[in-house]
């Protein structure tokens, strides 16, 4: 298996802090240059997915006390220790510069690898009941 690093997040928050105040935040993702004409018409998507790699975060436990819910199994929470420690985050598009987007609501570290953008498109994002619901 091989993943690529395509980007760093530039955050204010250097160290882990609270996901809900980290994600009020404004933050940059700076796209490696090769990969810059990959963000072609992104401007186009109001929302996107971000994928992350959780560079500082150490071991995992399959089942713990978690910061929101009381015990539960790490498939069950957004915990960052996890065995593949990958973060997922929807965020809304601000700005793109150049291969730079500022974003609002990324909960990742300054310098954070990031792994993947993909846009959020709610036909395929959201669950079929979802869609089902909001018709």
């Amino acid at each position: 298996m091989e993943v690529q690093c395509i980007g760093k997040v530039k955050s204010s928050f250097r160290e882990p802090a609270n996901p809900e105040e980290m994600r009020k935040a404004r933050s940059i993702i700076v796209v490696n240059e090769e990969y810059e004409d990959g963000l072609y018409r992104i401007e186009e998507s109001k929302h996107l997915q971000v994928i992350f790699y959780f560079d500082r975060s150490e071991g995992y436990e399959l089942i713990a006390k978690r910061r929101v819910g009381g015990v539960k199994g790490v498939f069950a929470s957004r915990t960052p220790g996890r065995p593949s420690p990958i973060g997922v985050t929807v965020v809304e598009l601000i700005e793109r510069r150049g291969r730079e987007l500022e974003v609002h609501g990324l909960d990742a570290l300054d310098e954070t690898p990031v792994i993947d953008i993909k846009p959020y498109v709610p036909a395929f994002d959201m669950s079929s009941k979802e869609i089902t619901e909001n018709i």
